[in-house]
């Protein structure tokens, strides 16, 4: 009697969609957020999935109980809700336009209705035990349109050929028999769980797409520019169409086309125009990497090294990123103190320039200590800690 769904399906699921890819591929389809449409219907199937198996819907006993009807009813609602869910997704992943060409949407094998498909049958199945029981149109799925209407008696257990049953009456009065509709529900979870393995078939599918996205893109070559800051424009938009906006090469071609983009010719200091040159060489060395794993449809974890480490450098770089950070001004000024930044920093009002310098910086003292540097290890003692 218990219904059989195995909750990893929506789960494998979730975890192949969940690729940027894939996602990205979604988020505008005609004008469309189809992306959404899909996150919604997942967490509707898990919902489901993880719901039905919970609700008591075994018919002890005979006749009337109104908790084991309340049962009934969110058990029917649920697996409507699952089902409609699951063909939401066939329609924006297959692209299905009508529901007659959603898969089993003609499929009599459940219910075995002569006149309409399990589909229909289960739609008048949640109308007569759930939705809308006072206000019917049919008796058996199909519609009648002589204005015959009928309402359903209260729900009662273990009777006639079913687990659970109800009566129709007619608005006709010269019909005066009470028509029984039963349902059975094991009827009802082979119903359920034939719909929920179609996600089987939507799996396949996702796996399809990404690969035909990579294989495209593969098999589309990237122009190799001789002037960094082009070429970055042209790995910019590539990265749009293979990754999205805000993924895949996306950060990395940013800050490398800003920190190329910044003029020096204020730095007086050769110290710090020597390390901004051996800085921007290494940014620019990033660009074939960029440009190979974008032709080749595979993201290196994450190219900039991570220079620094800490609270204060944390705050610094909020600052950087969002020009409005108090307390990162503060320690921006407290390094501005020191040497070697005391001729230079302080001297600077460009956040943009102050970022340069310090990433230049940074970069130099890991690559001769091999580690991240913290703000105290740059600070003289001296000077104290801001706090």
């Amino acid at each position: 009697m218990s219904i059989n769904i195995d909750s990893e399906l929506i789960s494998i699921f979730r975890d192949e969609v969940n690729t940027r890819s894939f996602n990205e591929k979604f988020k505008n389809v005609n004008g469309k957020n189809h992306w959404n449409i899909i996150c919604s219907a997942m967490d509707w199937i898990t919902l489901a999935a993880d719901g039905l198996p919970s609700i008591n819907v075994e018919p002890k006993g005979f006749g009337y109980n109104h908790l084991d009807t309340l049962n009934l009813m969110q058990y029917i609602i649920t697996i409507d809700v699952m089902v409609d869910s699951i063909n939401q997704l066939f329609r924006v992943i297959e692209g299905i336009k009508k529901d007659k060409d959603l898969p089993l949407a003609n499929d009599r094998t459940i219910f075995k209705q002569t006149k309409v498909s399990d589909y229909n049958y289960f739609k008048h199945i949640r109308a007569v035990f759930s939705t809308h029981p006072v206000n019917l149109t049919s008796v058996d799925g199909v519609p009648n349109n002589d204005g015959e209407r009928f309402y359903a008696s209260w729900v009662a257990k273990n009777s006639l050929d079913g687990d659970y049953y109800v009566f129709l009456y007619s608005n006709n009065p010269d019909k005066d028999e009470l028509i029984p509709f039963d349902i059975k529900i094991r009827d009802l979870n082979l119903y359920t769980e034939k719909r929920y393995k179609l996600l089987a078939i939507l799996i396949e599918k996702v796996k399809t797409i990404k690969d035909e996205h990579i294989n495209l893109y593969k098999q589309s070559p990237i122009p190799t520019l001789t002037t960094p800051i082009e070429q970055l424009e042209v790995l910019y938009e590539e990265n749009k169409k293979r990754f999205g906006n805000s993924y895949g090469y996306a950060e990395e071609i940013n800050h490398i086309y800003l920190q190329l983009k910044i003029s020096t010719t204020s730095i007086t200091d050769s110290y710090f125009q020597d390390i901004i040159n051996e800085y921007k060489l290494y940014l620019t060395s990033l660009i074939p990497i960029i440009l190979d794993g974008l032709q080749y449809m595979k993201k290196v974890r994450y190219l900039l090294l991570m220079c620094w480490r800490g609270y204060e450098f944390e705050k610094i770089y909020q600052y950087f990123n969002d020009g409005v950070h108090p307390l990162g001004i503060e320690y921006l000024k407290e390094l501005a103190k020191v040497e070697p930044f005391s001729t230079t920093l302080s001297t600077i009002e460009d956040v943009d320039l102050c970022r340069l310098i310090l990433d230049a910086y940074l970069h130099k003292e890991y690559k001769e200590v091999g580690k991240s540097i913290s703000y105290a290890e740059i600070l003289k003692p001296t000077k104290g800690n801001v706090n």
